[in-house]
């Protein structure tokens, strides 16, 4: 989803929910489904769902709303039912248009009864956002993802909020720490630092407490979590010039933790494998800083220099955005609007060259077929222009950074602190499990 300011003010907010998409989800025992259902009595969200016959307990406990038509069948309202509330919505859209746009939709003229009920709920979700903005509709529906920009700039001709399941559990715990809400599960919060603490032992459960280096690592590790989410709940606070000056000021930091990251690794392998390279400021896993020292981490560890060597794409990349970020001339930034036959969106954007967006690529970088940018947030003006929103980028980039540390932390020799901590009977480990099982965002 693009940039809009959801996050703005902080109050209720409805979290339209498709049963259906919910109702396969728990069919195939999706975690992040069971999770956000888990939140149906939060203070902060106000749940209702879309009329559907479930066998699921989770989903029960949410208020179906209910379609109330006239005597030519016409929808003419929606209504609630909450205990003794009653609340009941003017729907003021005919079903001539609504078909209408479902054959646009499908570029078919013939709809089946399944597909126009999809699109019905676009115009529910519109009626919900009528004196709200910032309401949201969770859907896994192809068909509604990919045209959701469409529906905003054509008809209904609003902002609508559709997200995935997955693109939702992210929002809803940036939701919640905006409000000052860590949740492990719902009813269950930590203070900030221990939410941050289990996340971080989930993500790395090869490191172990002890080693000074190590540590180091995981408090930087800790830190970039922190500045993700910062960096989240700009994305989501809308496009402006204070959202992209406070965002740029958690990349900057993300990317200098990262490269911290890299040196305690390198650091540690020089004396865990008796290597004892100098001078110290050679220790690297940059190929360009770190040549010598890697050629003796290939003759002491061949599998270990064989795992560096498969994200060395990766590592470049980072490395190329500290020199911008911390020796060169810094990164450029700018607020661009796109509007086109696909719709409306804006947000904020670094200016990256043709080198970056080329190691980006050589990431595994590609197309994203429900945003305009791709995957790590590229967005290609022409040949010679090219802007990275920095919200996808991060996530991406922490995706990869926590494989490859794991892995690289397992290959050094390290037991996995999480599958012996499993083991035990304490709260620590409960609090563990019920993160692990039921905790939303990254």
């Amino acid at each position: 989803m693009d940039s809009r300011p959801l996050l703005k003010e902080t109050r209720k907010l409805r979290a339209f929910i498709d049963s259906k998409t919910f109702e396969d989800l728990l069919d195939a025992g999706n975690r992040l489904a069971i999770s956000i259902l888990r939140y149906y009595d939060s203070e902060l969200l106000d749940f209702v769902r879309s009329p559907f016959k479930t066998k699921y307990d989770e989903l029960k406990k949410i208020v179906e709303y209910q379609l109330k038509l006239d005597s030519n069948s016409e929808i003419f309202s929606i209504e609630i039912i909450k205990g003794e509330t009653r609340d009941s919505l003017l729907f003021s859209y005919k079903m001539k248009d609504i078909i209408s746009i479902a054959q646009r939709i499908y570029k078919r003229e013939k709809i089946q009864k399944s597909e126009l009920e999809k699109i019905i709920y676009v115009f529910v979700q519109a009626v919900f956002n009528r004196s709200e903005e910032s309401n949201v509709y969770i859907t896994d529906e192809e068909v509604l993802l990919k045209n959701r920009l469409w529906f905003e700039s054509h008809f209904p001709g609003c902002s609508l909020n559709i997200m995935s399941v997955e693109e939702a559990s992210i929002f809803l715990d940036l939701l919640f720490k905006k409000n000052g809400e860590y949740y492990v599960s719902s009813g269950y919060a930590l203070n900030k630092g221990g939410w941050y603490w289990f996340s971080m032992r989930l993500k790395l459960p090869h490191y172990n407490v002890g080693d000074e280096m190590l540590d180091a690592l995981a408090y930087r590790f800790y830190y970039a979590l922190m500045a993700l989410d910062e960096i989240g709940i700009q994305y989501y606070t809308g496009a402006n010039n204070d959202t992209m000056d406070n965002m740029l000021y958690h990349f900057n930091y993300l990317i200098s933790l990262i490269t911290g990251i890299f040196d305690n690794l390198a650091l540690n392998t020089n004396k865990s494998l008796g290597i004892n390279h100098r001078p110290i400021l050679r220790v690297s896993l940059s190929n360009k800083n770190g040549k010598d020292f890697l050629k003796k981490v290939r003759e002491e560890d061949e599998i270990l220099r064989e795992h560096i060597h498969s994200y060395v794409e990766f590592i470049n990349l980072i490395y190329s955005f500290r020199e911008l970020v911390i020796h060169r001339e810094g990164l450029s930034k700018t607020r661009f609007e796109n509007v086109d036959s696909n719709g409306k969106w804006n947000a904020n954007f670094i200016k990256i060259s043709e080198e970056i967006k080329q190691k980006i690529d050589l990431c595994g970088d590609k197309r994203d077929v429900y945003n305009p940018f791709t995957k790590w947030g590229v967005y290609q003006i022409d040949d010679e222009e090219f802007l990275l929103e920095p919200y996808h980028f991060s996530i991406q980039v922490l995706t990869r950074l926590r494989e490859f540390v794991d892995e690289y932390l397992r290959l050094l020799g390290y037991p996995s602190f999480i599958e012996n901590q499993k083991k035990k009977d304490d709260d620590f480990t409960r609090i563990l499990k019920s993160f692990e099982k039921y905790h939303l965002g990254f």
